[in-house]
């Protein structure tokens, strides 16, 4: 018997948060979808297996914790190496950790390319807490880099486990051509609302085929080593980790080690806008195991 995840606003953060780490797996979320994808979370025991549905469109899924044994799959792929996600068995299988996992379902409604925010409409169980915002005004008061650029984020997901501690949180943001979502290390302080996390995306659209991670060695630096990533896409750890270990690195203050890196949109010679629209999942540090 499958039970249906608890959903809820959350009170601490932006977003809905949805205990996944409750009660007995198999553990479904609802359904939400935004720009013709299917967004929905799967929480699966040692050896159970979840039916896909693929009449409904192309399936793609993302591993948050454990693995898929019959895909052979876990959360990350290797060190900023890029992995599409697509999947076509009929079924996937938890190893003998379990697993938690997103599965995104692109439909018949998923558009070539996104060229204005009106066509990423969340809609699903309390779709009014996932409203388009600019980064700018998210960002204003603390950093005036994202003034004037066209890109946005949403209210994401919490996905919580027994205890309500965070497993992941996972939301979307958009970048329109050219536009640069800063250099950024993740060194802040972590805190019980912002946990130490180690971050992967996946990637709903490329708006030009050439919007990717990029890796540099300080803010405002020339070099700048640059990973697309095409749709259904995800990418390896761009953070530090511990070969012996399978956990990221921490820094004195607890926050994970990344080198300075950030999104940078693609540019091309076509008319008008084409956003990059990307997953962006922030695994908490307890949750965060690299294997091979």
């Amino acid at each position: 018997m499958t039970h249906t995840a608890r959903n809820e606003v959350s009170t601490t953060r932006t977003g809905i948060n949805i205990f996944i780490g409750e009660g007995i797996a198999p553990v479904v979320s609802d359904t939400w979808s935004v720009g013709g994808w299917n967004i929905q979370f799967v929480r699966l025991d040692a050896g159970q297996s979840f039916a896909l549905n693929h009449s409904a469109g192309a399936v793609h899924i993302k591993v948050v914790t454990g693995r898929l044994a019959n895909i052979n799959r876990g959360a990350y792929a290797q060190d900023k190496v890029v992995r599409n996600t697509k999947v076509t068995e009929a079924e996937v299988v938890a190893g003998p950790d379990g697993a938690v996992f997103t599965v995104f379902t692109g439909t018949a409604q998923v558009p070539k390319k996104v060229t204005s925010m009106s066509q990423l409409a969340y809609s699903g169980p309390l779709a009014n807490e996932l409203s388009w915002i600019t980064f700018e005004e998210r960002y204003h008061d603390v950093i005036p880099f994202f003034d004037g650029l066209d890109c946005y984020l949403s209210p994401g997901f919490h996905l919580l486990d027994a205890d309500g501690e965070e497993i992941t949180y996972m939301f979307v943001w958009t970048a329109g051509k050219g536009v640069d979502l800063s250099t950024h290390n993740h060194g802040h302080d972590p805190a019980p609302t912002r946990p130490a996390f180690a971050e992967v995306h996946w990637v709903l659209q490329n708006g030009t085929g050439t919007g990717g991670m990029f890796e540099t060695s300080k803010p405002g630096a020339e070099d700048r080593v640059r990973t697309p990533l095409q749709q259904g896409d995800e990418h390896g750890p761009f953070f530090m980790w511990d070969k012996k270990t399978g956990r990221p690195t921490l820094r004195e203050n607890g926050a994970v080690e990344y080198p300075w890196h950030g999104w940078q949109g693609g540019t091309d010679t076509e008319p008008g806008q084409s956003y990059d629209v990307v997953a962006a999942f922030e695994i908490t540090a307890p949750y965060a195991i690299i294997a091979p």
